[in-house]
């Protein structure tokens, strides 16, 4: 593990703004700073090289000869911080019986080139093999960025230096009078490296992280995607199963066959949820599989240090380990890592074929074969399911127990209330002491998941205590007045970035493009989890927002001994009932529903003063209805004291992954949400949107929908984009460039099928153009497509036929929602192979975001009669006209007349409304207006028009493509946003 922190500073030189200062493109007029970046140690305060033997031609000699010169006449890595030498020789290991500190193989873990040439003889020169830092040096090159193009382009000058994203955003580096580097390398917290043996591990490497972050491994453009973490902790993961294979089968003859393989643990994480039907049953189920891949990494990072976690996603995780283990050895350690997950839970553990450090070296492209290809495979693998042979649980089903016994319905492989009391103490003991076998078989479950639900209350107890704001457990509480709630997915399409493929699109120099690399790859999956971890902590915050409060119930203490610690009871009030949960050891009841829903519920004239008349009544306390088994009276409570405790966000985070993330939030908050989650992805992945696809879906449901149900509904919306192939066309679409204008940035492009994108052409300067990130495939067929800058594509002749001509290729982003109003009606979300579903408008494009804001602004110049009336005419019109086949509305070529005579419909339809006076100056002039529909109306939906009549050609659009339904379903349906603002304004036009 020393060797591994060996590994994660080799190249910790360039943390310095003099390593910047030293990569200034050349000016003439101004000296040059010298640094040299790979001296983090004083060879000449190293006894090991300063008493060396000079012998004739050696390399090794000559290489000590050359780094004491270059100690002595330039400034070195070493002199940025003043103890890093002393530090440095502090820390010592043995290898090989061979004594080494830190500071005497500093030099060598830059140079490549020194492991693989044979004429080395390290014991002649200096008395030891020096192995540890030539073996750090070799896998330094094979961890490499490939850093394509001339060695001096695109540098940066110290004053204006950017980091950058994978995706091309730029942040400025802190330089001149911040030193933001260099104050970063002083505060490392390199005097504790030897924590990295210890279980105080983990904080290290993250106290380690939060500053190497901010290094760069390269400051050009555009390799300035790579930061000093992402680099050395590759280089560390190396490293770590290096020494591991050496140490068992000692040093090679030939480096380069050191063999790496890839152990991967996987578990289909989303259908695990699915088998919840609680959401303290979800949580439950996270926080168990969250505890046991703990587990796993500890075992293999810390206990048996095989290897680290290079990736982890819903899939499972994936560790980078030596190529050590035989058959046995194999089973030994799968066992032994199943054994860390309840048999219900249970992981498949897979190791893949060994890979060679010298074809990693020769080869980037074969670093797909480290994460992307095991993890396809982990995708096409077939589920297994736990196994509920009755001989699992024989002592559960003897002494009389019936075999037809009832199994939990939750986990659905153990019998209801086992472990039975008493009977399995290996199996009890980790049960809290209110998981008990009558609890369990009151709720039809086993004393297992009653643990897993019950604990995860507890802990939400603790946390009102000690967190601001508060967070929550509780569906009840996520759902909106309205008593609806969503749950939101959001899929990135990494397909074809995770392998390194769509590398090839970000442009260097000449015809040179960027190459795969295990740092690259590395960061690349790194930068699209914070994205998702910034939309859970930023975004949702913002477009949610907070509750305003929760009741604190403070009972009279007599017979309350039957309640249990921490479950959730239905509290009786006038026939409305009050979710609460009962915290005993407080002895208060705590809220758990949307207090104005609640408060909704009640009559009139008790809506503003019901929690005032709490205090000094009494109400039934009711056992919740559960499965085949409705709601009773429990106890019988009087309230002594009400109190009101701080506000809460009304938002439960299920998942935040590379690829996806899954979170519960109100239905009255998901659309503003997806909208500013559509922001975000623009700003950090917008120069590359036409290749890195957001999709997102909203499920909306009533308060009380099982989760299971809510879940598979989400899980068949991952299927947005259809199937895709990054080696053909599947999953790509055609789009025609009409309009452009490179004027500036961003640059503006216009596609025939309405879509509009403004794409940043510049850096993050805001003065150099960005010649690499913005690039779209163009070309009349997908194999003869290339990769050209957004300014330099071709717009198209409006007089050339639709399938002749130049075409942008795209994986587009999708947005899609459903409302589940009964169970059944997730079996309707289904996609086929491109994305469709049978519902005509189906999914949207995610741009259709920003244009269906507009339109139901316009819409709600209606009264809602109005709007009932005007989307009744057309959609009934449509299904007279055309039946449930509407392929003659969308060929006009085929039948001409219909399709025109429908859409004049429409634009009739539309104008005889009664519009508010104050709508927009399309409806101001009826004269003007006339003139206008009569140009929209003869239009066809691909036309273009003049900007003026936009507006209106959007709204007869919709009304043509049924998108007008979908927005009063949204709306007016789920969201319950029945008036207009405009209704209270008796001017009609």
């Amino acid at each position: 593990m020393l060797m591994e922190a060996l590994g994660l500073i080799h190249d910790l030189g360039k943390m310095s703004d003099r390593f910047l200062k030293s990569q200034e493109p050349h000016d003439s007029s101004k000296p040059k700073v010298e640094y040299e970046h790979n001296l983090l140690s004083d060879p000449c305060a190293i006894d090991t090289y300063t008493h060396y033997t000079d012998i004739a031609n050696d390399p090794s000699a000559e290489f000590i000869k050359g780094i004491l010169n270059t100690a002595t006449q330039i400034p070195c890595a070493f002199s940025e911080r003043a103890d890093l030498t002393t530090l440095l020789k502090k820390i010592e290991l043995t290898w090989n019986n061979e004594q080494y500190n830190f500071a005497e193989l500093m030099p060598l873990l830059l140079n490549t080139g020194l492991a693989v040439n044979q004429t080395e003889t390290w014991r002649n020169v200096i008395g030891k093999s020096m192995q540890p830092g030539l073996l750090v040096g070799y896998l330094h090159g094979i961890a490499h960025i490939e850093k394509e193009g001339e060695p001096d382009q695109h540098k940066q000058s110290y004053s204006s230096v950017f980091r950058a994203t994978p995706f091309g955003v730029e942040e400025q580096v802190g330089t001149t009078s911040i030193q933001e580097l260099t104050n970063a390398l002083k505060n490392l917290p390199l005097d504790n490296i030897e924590q990295i043996t210890t279980d105080q591990r983990s904080d290290w490497l993250m106290q380690m992280k939060a500053l190497m972050s901010k290094g760069l491994a390269d400051n050009r453009r555009p390799h300035n995607e790579i930061s000093l973490w992402d680099w050395g902790y590759t280089v560390a993961t190396f490293t770590k199963a290096a020494v591991v294979y050496v140490f068992k089968n000692d040093w090679l003859s030939d480096i380069k066959n050191l063999p790496f393989c890839t152990l991967r643990i996987n578990l289909d994480i989303l259908d695990r949820y699915t088998h919840s039907d609680k959401i303290s049953d979800l949580l439950g189920i996270q926080q168990v599989l969250n505890d046991a891949f703990k587990g796993v990494q500890t075992l293999l990072e810390e206990t048996y240090a095989f290897g680290n976690q290079f990736y982890r996603d819903e899939t499972g995780a994936y560790y980078l380990l030596p190529n050590i283990f035989d058959d046995t050895e194999k089973t030994a350690l799968r066992e032994e890592i199943q054994a860390l997950f309840p048999p219900d839970l249970r992981p498949q553990v897979h190791f893949s074929d060994p890979i060679k450090a010298g074809d990693l070296d020769t080869d980037k492209s074969r670093s797909r074969e480290l994460v992307a290809q095991p993890r396809k495979k982990a995708l096409e693998q077939k589920p297994v399911n736990a196994d509920n042979n009755l001989y699992l649980f024989e002592t559960e089903w003897k002494d009389g127990r019936p075999k037809n016994s009832e199994i939990c319905t939750v986990c659905g492989m153990r019998p209801v209330g086992y472990p039975r009391q008493g009977s399995q103490p290996k199996i009890e003991k980790p049960l809290l002491k209110w998981a008990t076998e009558q609890k369990a078989k009151d709720r039809k479950i086993c004393r297992i998941c009653l643990n897993r639900r019950d604990r995860r209350s507890e802990q939400w107890v603790k946390d009102i205590a000690q967190q601001s704001p508060q967070n929550t457990v509780w569906t009840d509480e996520v759902a909106d007045d309205n008593g609806r709630l969503a749950l939101f997915v959001g899929k990135l399409g990494l397909e074809g970035w995770l392998d390194g493929r769509l590398l090839s699109t970000i442009h260097v120099a000449g015809d040179t493009t960027k190459n795969p690399s295990p740092a690259r790859l590395y960061r690349i999956a790194e930068t699209a989890r914070a994205f998702w971890e910034k939309v859970t902590s930023e975004v949702m915050p913002n477009a949610v927002g907070l509750s305003p409060f929760r009741l604190e119930l403070h009972p009279q203490t007599n017979n309350l001994d039957e309640l249990g610690d921490y479950h959730a009871y239905d509290l009786d009030i006038d026939g409305i009932v009050l979710s609460v949960v009962w915290d005993k050891p407080r002895q208060r009841f705590l809220t758990t529903d949307n207090l104005s829903y609640f408060a909704a519920q009640l009559p009139p004239n008790a809506r503003d003063t019901w929690i005032s008349t709490l205090a000094g009544r009494t109400f039934q306390i009711l056992e919740p209805s559960s499965f085949l088994q409705s709601s009773r009276k429990k106890a019988e409570v009087t309230i002594r004291e009400v109190k009101e405790i701080d506000s809460y966000q009304p938002a439960i985070p299920l998942l935040a992954e590379p690829s996806l993330c899954l979170m519960l939030v109100p239905a009255n908050k998901a659309l503003e949400l997806a909208t500013q989650v559509k922001k975000e992805y623009e700003q950090q992945m917008g120069r590359v949107r036409d290749r890195l696809p957001l999709n997102i879906g909203l499920v909306f449901c009533n308060r009380r929908t099982p989760i299971r149900t809510v879940l598979e509904a989400g899980r068949a919306m991952l299927n947005l984009s259809g199937q895709v192939d990054t080696n053909n066309s599947k999953g790509w679409e055609d789009w025609r460039l009409m309009k452009k204008d490179n004027s500036g940035s961003p640059c503006k492009l216009e596609f025939d099928n309405g879509i509009t994108w403004h794409i940043s052409v510049v850096a993050g300067d805001g003065s150099k153009k960005d010649d690499w990130y913005p690039r779209m495939y163009q070309g009349d067929r997908w194999e003869q497509k290339q990769p050209k800058h957004v300014c330099d594509l071709a717009v198209r002749n409006t007089q050339m036929p639709r399938d002749r001509g130049a075409k942008i290729w795209v994986r587009p982003s999708h947005f899609d929602f459903e409302f589940l109003d009964s169970t059944a009606r997730r079996f309707e979300i289904y996609y086929d192979e491109n994305g469709r579903r049978p519902r005509r408008t189906r999914p949207f494009y995610l741009q259709d975001l920003d244009r269906f804001d507009t339109l139901w602004t316009i819409l709600q110049n209606l009264e809602t009669s109005q709007r009932h009336q005007v989307i009744y005419a057309i959609e009934a019109t449509r299904e007279m006209w055309y039946g449930l086949d509407e392929k003659e509305l969308e060929d006009e070529e085929k039948t001409p007349e219909k399709p025109k005579v429908f859409r004049r419909f429409v634009a009739d339809t539309v104008a005889n409304a009664t519009w508010t006076r104050d709508t927009t100056e399309w409806w101001q002039s009826r004269k003007e207006w006339r003139r206008k529909l009569v140009e929209v109306g003869n239009a066809s939906i691909d036309e273009r028009v003049s900007e003026e009549l936009d507006i209106a050609k959007q709204l007869i659009d919709a009304g043509v493509r049924g998108e007008l339904a979908d927005l009063a379903e949204l709306h007016m349906e789920i969201l319950k946003e029945r008036k207009s603002d405009k209704e209270t304004n008796n001017g009609n036009v």
